[in-house]
Parts: structure tokens; C-alpha cells; sequence
């Protein structure tokens, strides 16, 4: 491999359905990372998956989004049910952040102002009394203006917002008590504007995410809390509930540096880089190995065995993501693909081992695809002498996209 200078790519791995990792047509899945190449011209920051969807950070503030687009949750593309290539989203300021739920998007621009779009039915974009079910276009969130947002969560029908100053807004559906504010009268309402989450007073919180029905937080000395849907025990509270308001997880290991919560099963890296697990198993998604096959619950959070010092971590449907300090990348779970897609179904990988088999115990992603026909092994001598590296990533329902750093040789991407 000719010396190349290290920039930070694009890889996408698991089901195609409905164009969600952006390689274009044909529409296939990838059972290994794959490069997406119409990006590579750009230095990526930040990605974020959705239910079949996919939005992109880059370095320069712009944000390009593709897959399912019948809620309008791609912000572009008015007539098209679903777009198979990344096209820029235009916004009045270049982006520094980006969530994407499951059928709605939300992104924050250098100019602190929060716009959404998608399905807008209920409050999930922070607008108000929504004119029509769904918006086709950004939409200003007009409330938070001025609020100071430093970043952003959305699930399946609810969002969540951060400022500079430790205070969480919630605003969506509050099944579950998704949003945290409590019930009245026993009702969990639908809040059609941002609200904030007063159970966090006196809290700073200083890290954000959310689960299709669930949020949590990481304050600013590394306590985490979390609520919202957790009758599979996957809050990390102790407790097989659902949580009206936030739940301090005293049972978590000090020094929270990432929170990962998700739809029945949960992962949380601690302060020494130690990787935890809790909730229910589905397809080895606790990462216990075979063993888990007897108990199918983890009520406290429990050690993954196997895993370097963790940088961060990331959960899909039934599938776990896990980012080494070091760079390498590890998945385990569930590995095939069905639901919350429009089109024809073409499989899983969403694990990135070259096939749709689960695994229930973590496995290292070794195989990074720059084109169809071409790639870059970890076990191949060249590649060990100037490896990828992955920075960040992020899981859909059956999708995973990663942020790698490495030495590209653009020959390479070429089919």
C-alpha cells in the first residue's frame, strides 16, 4: 500500500434495506465494514443510525443523510420512500451534531439553533402542534433557541437535548416514561415542546443517549441515570420496572465515561475501561458466551469478559458495539436482519464478521472493505504495519456505521 496520509472514513456494515448504508445500487447487505466512497472525499466526525436510516457529520459542518425516507426523516428527497446514496441536507449553518430516532432526525448547527424533521405526530420534533403527521423539511425548534445545546438523543418517538450547562430537555411520546417527566393523574402525556427534566436537578449532566423507549445521562463526576421503558431489566436500575423520572444506577461501577441504552439490553463503559453489561439476552447480546443460555438476564451489571480498555460503546435492536481505546472494534449478538424497513429484506451482518451468524460472546471486526472486490485485513502484515482504527460508532435496529482513521490509498476504493 502506497503511503497515504491518515484520514477518517465512513464504514457501514449489516442489512441494505432501503438504501440505509449509502453504497448506492445495488442494494445489498454487507456482512463486512464497508467503506461508503462518495464520502471519502470529506473527513467524517460524527454518525448517527436510526431505525433504517443513517445521518453523517463531517468535519466542515455538513450533514448528509440516506435510507428510509417515508416519514420525511432525511430532511431531503420530498417524492423518494427511500434514498440509497448520501445527499446534504441544507441548513442555514454548518452542523457540529446530529441524532438520528427512528423515524425522525435532529441536528444542531454552529449557530446553537436545534432543527428536526420526520414524523411529527407526536411531539417527537419539538414544534409545537404539528400541521401535518410528518415534515419534509428542517424545522426550527424555536423553544430552545438560545439554550446553549451541546448535544443531542433521539429514540423512536421521543427526543432529548443537553446544554453547556448540565440541564436535560425531553419532549415526544412518553411511553414507557420515556421523557422522564413523570405521569399526571397516572397519564403519561405527550409533551409537543421541549420540557425539562426537573428529576435531574442539582444534577450535571455532561453526556446524553437515548433507547427506542428510554434516556439516560452521564453527570460530570460519572454517575449515570437512566429511565423510561425497563421491564427487561435493561435501565441498570435493579429493577425489572419501567421508570417514570430518572433513576440514579448506583449499582454501575464509578466513573461512567459511556452509557449505551437499549431496547432490552444495555452497555456502559466505567472510568478504568472496563465494559458492562445489563438487561435481557437476545442472541448473546450480553456478550456472556454460551453460559447465558441459563439465566437470559443480567438484573445487575455484569463484566464482559474479553474486551480491550473501551472507548465506547454503542447498542442496536438486539446487537452490542463496543470501540477500544486502542482502535479495534468488537460486536457480538445478534447478526440477522427482519423489520422496521419498507422493501425487500436482504439480510443481516450487522455484527461485520462475514456472515449472519450471532455471536454470544465478543468477536473482533478484523476485515475492512474499501470497494466491493477490495480490502484491508488486520491479519495481513502490510495492514498491522499501519492499521485502521476506529474512533466512534454507532448501531441501528439491524446497521452498524463506524468512524476509522487510517491510511487510505483512494486506488483502493475503486471497484
Amino acid at each position: 500500500m502506497s503511503k497515504s496520509p491518515l484520514t477518517r472514513v465512513l464504514a457501514v456494515f449489516g442489512s441494505g434495506t432501503d438504501g440505509r448504508l449509502g453504497l448506492g445500487f445495488p442494494i445489498t447487505s454487507q456482512l463486512y465494514p464497508r467503506i461508503v466512497a462518495s464520502l471519502a472525499g470529506y473527513s467524517i466526525k460524527q454518525v448517527s443510525c436510526g431505525g433504517a436510516h443513517t445521518a453523517v457529520v463531517t468535519d466542515d459542518g455538513s450533514l448528509f443523510t440516506f435510507g428510509l425516507n417515508d416519514w420525511g426523516q432525511l430532511g431531503h428527497s420530498r417524492e423518494d420512500k427511500f434514498v440509497a446514496a448520501p445527499i446534504e441536507v441544507t441548513l442555514p449553518d454548518p452542523v457540529k451534531a446530529v441524532a438520528a430516532g427512528g423515524f425522525h432526525t435532529l441536528a444542531l448547527t454552529t449557530a446553537g439553533e436545534l432543527w428536526a424533521w420526520g414524523m411529527a405526530g407526536e411531539g417527537q420534533l419539538g414544534i409545537g402542534q404539528p400541521t401535518e403527521g410528518r415534515q419534509l423539511e428542517p424545522r426550527l425548534v424555536k423553544s430552545l433557541s438560545g439554550s446553549g445545546l451541546v448535544s443531542l438523543a433521539a429514540g423512536d418517538h421521543h427526543s432529548a437535548a443537553l446544554t453547556a450547562d448540565g440541564q436535560v430537555f425531553t419532549w415526544g411520546r412518553g411511553d414507557h416514561g420515556a421523557l422522564g417527566h413523570g405521569a399526571v393523574h397516572g397519564y403519561v402525556p405527550v409533551e409537543l415542546l421541549p420540557k425539562r427534566v426537573r428529576g435531574l436537578a442539582g444534577v450535571r449532566a455532561q453526556a446524553l443517549c437515548a433507547a427506542p423507549y428510554a434516556t439516560g445521562v452521564v453527570d460530570s463526576s460519572g454517575g449515570a441515570y437512566a429511565w423510561g421503558h425497563g421491564t427487561g431489566w435493561q435501565l441498570g436500575t435493579g429493577r425489572n420496572a419501567n421508570e417514570l423520572a430518572p433513576v440514579k444506577l448506583e449499582s454501575l461501577p464509578g466513573g461512567v465515561t459511556s452509557l449505551a441504552l437499549g431496547q432490552l439490553h444495555s452497555l456502559a463503559v466505567v472510568g478504568d475501561g472496563r465494559t458492562v453489561v445489563f438487561g435481557s439476552d437476545e442472541c448473546g447480546s450480553l456478550g456472556g458466551g454460551t453460559e447465558t443460555l441459563r439465566s437470559r438476564v443480567a438484573r445487575q451489571p455484569l463484566p464482559v469478559e474479553g474486551l480491550p480498555l473501551a472507548r465506547q460503546a454503542a447498542v442496536g435492536w438486539k446487537h452490542s458495539v463496543l470501540v477500544g481505546q486502542d482502535g479495534r472494534l468488537f460486536t457480538w449478538g445478534w447478526s440477522g436482519a427482519m423489520g422496521q424497513g419498507t422493501f425487500t429484506d436482504y439480510g443481516g451482518g450487522q455484527l461485520g464478521h462475514g456472515d449472519d451468524e450471532d455471536r454470544w460472546a465478543p468477536e473482533q471486526v478484523l476485515r475492512l472493505h474499501t470497494s466491493r472486490h477490495r480490502y484491508y485485513d488486520l491479519r495481513a502484515a502490510f495492514v498491522q504495519a499501519r492499521p485502521w482504527r476506529v474512533l466512534a460508532a454507532a448501531a441501528g435496529r439491524n446497521h452498524t456505521a463506524a468512524v476509522v482513521e487510517l491510511p487510505l490509498d483512494v486506488r483502493d476504493l475503486a471497484e
